[in-house]
């Protein structure tokens, strides 16, 4: 039984060192476009810019509120080094369909099928956004989506265009 429990310490502190966290290195990741698969998208190409990393799903309530307010915040900031990048959770395809003919977005989006990228972040929620600054550090992470989440997202994104690298 103590070989058990010291066991289960020495992985806990490991597993818990592979979060993302604010402070921490935003996770090298490469997956393929959601409208052209042949096409890969990887996280740290756009690097020198403030990068916002949204999971999210067409199941997702909230998701539904997230990513209009995203697109609006991508509009909004693009010409000023913001990139945001969406990464699908859905397994069918006709499901994702459905909800972009509902939602419509302009920034990029990438599918995560097997939960590489997910996995990468330690994604615990849906929607989850890690705002990552321009020298690749994840500055802020928010799991779920409310009416605040807007306007606490438009502070730390200007925070942090205006820090130029």
């Amino acid at each position: 039984m103590r070989k058990l429990v010291l066991a289960l310490c020495l992985l806990f502190p490991a597993a818990a060192a592979l979060a993302v966290a604010p402070g921490g290195p935003a996770p090298d990741v490469s997956a393929p476009q959601l409208l052209d698969p042949a096409r890969s998208l990887e996280l740290k190409s756009l690097r020198g810019n403030v990068i916002y990393v949204d999971f999210w799903a067409s199941w997702c309530v909230p998701c539904r509120q997230s990513m209009p307010a995203l697109d609006g915040l991508y509009r909004k900031y693009r010409e000023q080094g913001l990139r945001v990048v969406g990464v699908n959770k859905d397994v069918a395809g006709a499901d994702v369909e459905r909800f972009l003919t509902r939602v419509k977005v302009t920034f990029p989006l990438v599918a995560d099928k097997d939960d590489a990228v997910a996995k990468a972040f330690d994604v615990q929620a849906m929607p989850s956004g890690y705002l990552v600054d321009r020298k690749g550090v994840v500055r802020y992470v928010h799991r779920g989506f409310t009416a605040e989440t807007t306007g606490e997202l438009t502070h730390e994104i200007e925070m942090l265009l205006k820090d130029p690298a």
